[in-house]
Formats: C-alpha cells, sequence, structure tokens
C-alpha cells in the first residue's frame, strides 16, 4: 500500500476521533525506524497518534516514570510495548538487577508477540526518571496495514537491538580473550622464573654441599 492508500486508510479509522492527550509528533519521530516504517509526513504521523480505542484512550501514549516507578510488573499479562527515549530503566526479578535499559530501546515486544505474562520487572532505578513510549498493540488490530507496519517496526526494532547485544558481547569476548592471554603470559613469566630459581638452588646446596664436607 502506498502513502496516499495508507492515509486513505486512517482517514476511515480517525474519523470523528481525537485523542484526549495524543502525543506529540517529534516523540514519534524520536522511535528508532518509526518514521521510515510509516511515513515521514507529518499529517500521517498526527492521525496515527489519534488513534483511540473504545473508550477514548490514545493507544499511543508518552509517560514519564519517577525513580523507583514500576514501568513492567513482572507476572502481568498486559498488551503494551515500550520505547525507552530519555533516562534510564532497570530490569529485575526479586532481589536481582539483570540488566540495564538505555535509550532508546524497545522493550517489552516478545511477552507481547507470544501472548506471555512478563517475565520480569522493569522500574526506574533509583535517583533517575525513565521517560517512555507506550504503545497498546491493540492499535495494530484496527487495520491489515496497521498490522503489517507494526510488526515490521518490532521486527527491525529487535533486529537493532540484537546487533547491539552482538556488539557489546563481541567487545566482552575480545576483553576476555586478551585478558587470558595476558594472565596466560604471566603465567609463563613465572614459570620460567621458577625453574631460574630451582636451578639457582641446585647449585647453591651443591656449594653448601661442598662447603661442609670434610676435608680429606
Amino acid at each position: 500500500m502506498n502513502e496516499k492508500k495508507f492515509e486513505e486508510a486512517l482517514n476511515k479509522i480517525t474519523k470523528k476521533q481525537t485523542a484526549k492527550f495524543p502525543v506529540a509528533i517529534s516523540v514519534l519521530r524520536q522511535v528508532p525506524f518509526f518514521t521510515e516504517v510509516f511515513s515521514d509526513n507529518t499529517e500521517i504521523l498526527k492521525k496515527i497518534s489519534q488513534l483511540v480505542d473504545s473508550e477514548n484512550r490514545a493507544y499511543i501514549r508518552y509517560k514519564t516514570f519517577k525513580s523507583n516507578e514500576i514501568i513492567v510488573q513482572q507476572g502481568d499479562v498486559e498488551n503494551t510495548v515500550f520505547w525507552l527515549l530519555k533516562g534510564e530503566a532497570q530490569i529485575r526479578s526479586g532481589d536481582r538487577t539483570l540488566a540495564h535499559i538505555k535509550p532508546v530501546t524497545c522493550f517489552g515486544e516478545l511477552m507481547v508477540v507470544a501472548s506471555m505474562g512478563r517475565t520480569a520487572t522493569v522500574e526506574a532505578p533509583e535517583g533517575k526518571d525513565a521517560e517512555v513510549l507506550e504503545v497498546d498493540w491493540s492499535i495494530s488490530q484496527r487495520d491489515p496495514e496497521l498490522e503489517d507496519r507494526f510488526l515490521e517496526l518490532l521486527l527491525k526494532s529487535t533486529t537493532d537491538k540484537l546487533k547491539s547485544n552482538y556488539v557489546v558481547s563481541a567487545k566482552m569476548w575480545k576483553g576476555a580473550r586478551d585478558l587470558y592471554s595476558s594472565c596466560k603470559k604471566r603465567v609463563q613469566e613465572l614459570e620460567a622464573e621458577n625453574e631460574k630459581l630451582k636451578l639457582m638452588n641446585i647449585v647453591l646446596e651443591k656449594k653448601l654441599d661442598h662447603s661442609i664436607k670434610p676435608s680429606s
């Protein structure tokens, strides 16, 4: 579907609908791949921001979570995908912090696609806020073209996240190999020094034996 037909489809969906607190277009532009998948046309982005559910709540919302405020609760079953736009968030299970989320990253997408409960809690860490874009995944059910485009957005975001994680893993692996090489070299040096000490000890023992032998 081209851009013009996509806008016509949006016009039908948004007819006589106005979100009370639509997300700013500038915020949508911050989401990686959003304009690439949907459009860079301001009017189209406005129409997407105006999409609302049966209770007139916007499907796409911008929220700020304060220090220690929970964004996602472990065990909950709900239908929201998130993008951390500013600040920081941490993934926690029980008392353990599993990872930190940095801008600009998508999270919560796998549980929505797999229709599973949340496997961990995500919250704003101590002393920091998290500015988050929430997307109620029900938005994708409004039109087949919307579903295709939101799925494409998730695919691009997830692929990008995996690439980023691979880069981090590669750096960590290189660091581990460098550390191993350094330790191995040091062990070899210590073994060589130990062999020298052994030889010196043998020579010293021989000298001592010779010095204490009674003369004939």
